[in-house]
């Protein structure tokens, strides 16, 4: 985190998105090639596309805050028969926070539009697929940091040990 106003710098950001968004690409190309190479349809690897990219984002999204979350003081304070649904809970709460304006943008609009149009504009199949790829993360990034500067209380773990060094 940068000591400016409690904002997190490029490099947090980077630590943050980087490994889910290599697994979300990978899963968005193959997707969207499966999707062509069966039924010849730009629409359809659109729409496949987009879903494969969101499953393969968000399960690294999910388990990196599940386990944040797990360790956090909040849930250790919590008794051990609900651990595993306050866990739960935090990990929805999070992701909602951070991403759910986002994601309302991208996957109903923009990213099946730019994997729609890129490809067919440019009549390329893989190239134009990742290039609408990066113009849709370009959208859903802007959005995304905002939230979570914007949410950083409701979306990162919470520490008992942290809350005592603060308050000492």
């Amino acid at each position: 985190m940068s000591r400016h106003r409690g904002r997190s710098t490029p490099l947090v950001w980077i630590k943050r998105y980087l490994v889910p968004e290599f697994v979300g690409t990978g899963a968005s190309l193959l997707g969207a090639w499966s999707g062509y190479a069966t039924t010849g349809s730009l629409v359809v690897a659109a729409i496949v596309g987009t879903l494969a990219e969101t499953i393969g984002f968000y399960g690294v999204i999910a388990a990196r805050t599940a386990l944040g979350h797990a360790r956090s003081g909040r849930v250790r304070a919590s008794s051990p028969r609900s651990r595993g649904g306050v866990v739960a809970l935090l990990t929805v709460r999070s992701i909602v926070a951070e991403f759910g304006p986002a994601e309302v943008v991208d996957t109903l609009a923009v990213r099946p539009l730019l994997l729609y149009a890129v490809p067919a504009a440019t009549g390329s199949g893989l190239s134009g697929w990742l290039l609408g790829k990066l113009a849709a993360d370009l959208v859903f990034y802007t959005i995304a940091v905002t939230s979570f500067e914007a949410g950083r209380r409701l979306i990162l773990p919470h520490s008992l040990s942290t809350r005592k060094a603060h308050s000492s």
